[in-house]
């Protein structure tokens, strides 16, 4: 049989010494986890207040960044406005100088051209359109006659009716012979139609009417409106036409403030004196 000790345990005498130690290892474990628990709390705490400050020191220390280059920009603007006189007063002399230049390209002697032109008009030629202008970039040019625009130069584009094609031909060589002229084109010379009731301005049988224009190439004007080395572009050069009119507005003034149709039929009825011979 197995003995059995019906004693309580603090009365055993060696029996309660051996038994108590198995349990304070458990209790040695369970007390050091909790520490380690509250020890990394405390770690986490410290990592968060540390990572708040660094964020907050950032924080204050971009809205000072941007305090100052708000100061900065702020003064800058102060500068700008103080300036913004000089700006103006600097866009206003690129304006006038532009002004000036064009002004100065189209200088051109159309009152000499124009006396010199009606000088050269045979007797039996009768004008009924004359338009002048400089052909510089910024002008328009006469719309009248398509070979206006083949050439950029200034000239005068001149329409009506002759007698006959012979006429035509003695006007073309008269005109050649003007000073300054460099060249006469002639776009188209008709006759007239036969069964045709308009009445005409000259005459005989089916006088041709006829389309040329008269450019002075070498005029001074050019080299006048050629670019000074500033940035302006030719196109931005106010450039006015000179000489506009047709035989049926005989009062409307060009932009040199004459009558262009003053000076259209001065031109057809002042013939030079012996015109007529080839």
């Amino acid at each position: 049989m197995r003995a059995v000790n019906l004693l309580p345990p603090d009365l055993r005498g060696a029996a309660p010494a051996s038994a108590a130690p198995r349990a304070r290892p458990e209790r040695q474990r369970v007390e050091g986890v909790g520490a380690y628990l509250v020890l990394g709390a405390l770690a986490l705490c410290v990592a968060m207040l540390a990572v708040y400050v660094m964020a907050a020191n950032t924080v204050n220390q971009k809205q000072s960044d941007l305090d100052e280059v708000t100061a900065q920009a702020d003064t800058a603007a102060k500068s700008a406005a103080k300036l913004k006189p000089y700006a103006d007063f600097e866009a206003l002399a690129v304006a006038r100088v532009r002004t000036v230049r064009g002004l100065a390209a189209a200088r051109f002697d159309w009152e000499q051209a124009l006396r010199d032109l009606s000088r050269a008009m045979p007797a039996d030629v009768k004008l009924q359109t004359l338009n002048g202008d400089m052909g510089l970039p910024g002008t328009g040019g006469s719309a009248g006659d398509p070979l206006r625009g083949s050439i950029s130069a200034p000239a005068i584009s001149l329409g009506g009716c002759a007698t006959s094609q012979p006429s035509v031909a003695r006007m073309l060589s008269h005109l050649r012979a003007v000073d300054g002229v460099t060249r006469v084109s002639l776009s188209k010379s008709e006759k007239g139609d036969s069964t045709s009731t308009t009445p005409s301005a000259c005459s005989g049988t089916n006088p041709p009417s006829f389309s040329a224009v008269v450019f002075f190439e070498r005029s001074t004007a050019l080299a006048e409106f050629a670019p000074a080395g500033d940035d302006a572009s030719a196109s931005d050069v106010p450039v006015p036409n000179a000489v506009g009119g047709t035989a049926a507005d005989a009062t409307a003034p060009d932009n040199t403030g004459n009558s262009a149709q003053a000076q259209a039929a001065g031109a057809a009825a002042t013939p030079t004196p012996g015109a007529d011979a080839p």
